[in-house]
């Protein structure tokens, strides 16, 4: 994996420390570091970020941010359209999520990037997995809940 598309969970708990995944973010975003994987923080997220922060406190000199055009704009709605055809599968999740969702699938998908973290495991089958199968697209997804070193298979 060479690149990294960041969720707005992500983001969130990477700066608050208090938070139960506190550590778990700053450990995958100093390994992402280390590792030189290239780290994109999409337009959408900062908006949501928006909504409870100030984006400027956000790591923005370690980040590419990628705005959403039109042509994610129509991959998004292509996804959207798969998404309907699978409606039990995601009858239970908000429909404002399913197209913010779709967006940032959008964009990992028209940009390559190879990677994708969130806290938002249920994202993973109900959203992330339909859209996979029927675009044929590779993506390595990370839970934030998981610890890097876990994801490592290191044992200590």
């Amino acid at each position: 994996m060479d690149s990294i598309l960041l969720d707005t969970s992500f983001c969130i708990r990477l700066l608050k420390s208090n938070d139960d995944l506190h550590q778990n973010a700053k450990d995958y975003f100093k390994f992402f570091l280390e590792k030189k994987i290239e780290i994109f923080l999409s337009s959408i997220v900062v908006a949501e970020y928006s909504v409870k922060d100030d984006p400027t406190n956000l790591p923005l000199e370690f980040v590419k941010i990628i705005p959403f055009d039109f042509f994610d704009g129509k991959t998004a709605g292509e996804f959207h359209s798969i998404l309907l055809s699978h409606k039990e599968q995601v009858a239970n999740i908000d429909r404002n999520v399913i197209k913010d969702d779709c967006k940032l699938m959008a964009q990992l998908f028209n940009r390559n990037i190879q990677g994708y973290i969130t806290k938002d495991r249920k994202s993973f089958n109900q959203i992330i997995s339909p859209i996979k199968a029927t675009k044929s697209f590779e993506i390595e997804l990370l839970d934030l809940e998981i610890p890097l070193k876990n994801f490592k298979g290191e044992l200590f």
